[in-house]
């Protein structure tokens, strides 16, 4: 279940789209918001929005369109850096 309450607008708006217009499952809009949560707490910490670093305490709810705005193709790529090297400590501590 998803808890719209912990989104932006622009998100719930885009999860609503998908699962009504686009007909995506409940499963697909469910990990296309966990998705969209995880790099707008990547982004809050990468343009230093906030100080905390567990994406856990994270909130997301005051991000902007102004600041979506900002975010360029090297924020993403940055976003993509992040998330093959965690990919791959987890990796490491499995083995």
């Amino acid at each position: 279940m998803i808890n719209s309450d912990l989104n932006p607008e622009f998100i719930n708006k885009f999860l609503d789209y998908s699962a009504v217009s686009l007909n995506k499952s409940p499963n697909s809009v469910k990990e296309y918001n966990y998705d969209l949560n995880m790099f707008f707490k990547y982004m809050k910490i990468h343009f230093k929005l906030t100080k905390e670093t567990d994406f856990s305490k994270i909130n997301i709810k005051d991000f902007d369109l102004n600041t979506l705005k900002r975010i360029t193709t090297d924020d993403i790529n940055a976003f993509l850096s992040y998330l093959a090297l965690n990919q791959r400590k987890q990796t490491s501590y499995q083995s």
